[in-house]
């Protein structure tokens, strides 16, 4: 099997799109035609609910939910999708892909529309200070790091039979926790941390198209997902990261 992550995230997609199309859509045809030409049997993709965006009519982002993204980074993820359901129609490839929320972990340097999950235990823990630029209501769906390794793994290892939407929706902590639920559960475990809110509006008009609740009803019907970690063993465990790994994340 081959485990295809790789890709530019949103920001650096929307600042450089033909950079992003090589490596996204471009990288996503060079593994599939390698799984092709190779006798490749299973491919797994990590895709992204940035695929959603604009023209949501339900309260809630499910697998049939109508995919026209906002950010050029969607876009690309989109075409890699039905590129993968194309070879699974015409090569019989076992094309398999997870549509991740905002992964939270440490060590992360490339901006995302959504970084600051991460960036603001990161940089507090780090003793620096750190400005939220969403409103403190805003809650937006995350997934940490090792949740969503597991994840790809599961999928990966479920059965070929139980696989029937191919492309799923996965969520973590459900609810998401709200900008000031995550900056007071930060100063509850750093109590000397630096936060402020800053709003940017132009990220923000963003986030709240991608903000709506994950419903993933059929990955866990199909192949078992559940998540591990809720936000505040989150929170717990990035910390416990930091302190055990520092060289990792200098």
């Amino acid at each position: 099997a081959m485990y295809h992550l790789g890709g530019m995230l949103s920001v650096p997609s929307d600042a450089d799109p033909q950079a992003s199309f090589r490596a996204n859509a471009m990288g996503t045809f060079h593994v599939l035609e390698a799984a092709r030409l190779f006798d490749v049997e299973k491919v797994l993709f990590s895709s992204t609910i940035a695929t959603y965006g604009l023209d949501i009519r339900e309260g809630k982002i499910d697998d049939y939910t109508l995919q026209r993204p906002q950010l050029f980074y969607g876009c690309t993820k989109v075409f890699s999708e039905l590129m993968g359901l194309f070879y699974r129609r015409k090569y019989g490839l076992d094309f398999r892909g997870v549509r991740y929320p905002s992964i939270v972990g440490p060590g992360v340097k490339t901006p995302g529309i959504v970084q600051y999950n991460a960036w603001v235990i990161e940089e507090c823990a780090k003793g620096r200070p750190y400005v939220m630029y969403v409103r403190p209501e805003t809650r937006c769906p995350v997934m940490y790091f090792k949740d969503a390794a597991r994840a790809i793994v599961m999928l990966g290892d479920a059965p070929k039979e139980a696989i029937q939407m191919v492309n799923y929706v996965v969520a973590g902590p459900s609810p998401a926790a709200s900008a000031q639920e995550l900056v007071d559960m930060v100063k509850a475990k750093l109590p000397g941390a630096k936060i402020q809110f800053q709003v940017d509006e132009e990220k923000q008009k963003i986030i709240d198209r991608l903000i709506l609740p994950l419903d993933d009803s059929l990955a866990r019907k199909e192949w078992g997902w559940k998540p591990e970690y809720d936000q505040e063993r989150i929170v717990e465990d990035f910390l416990e990261e930091l302190r055990a790994h520092p060289e990792r994340y200098e």
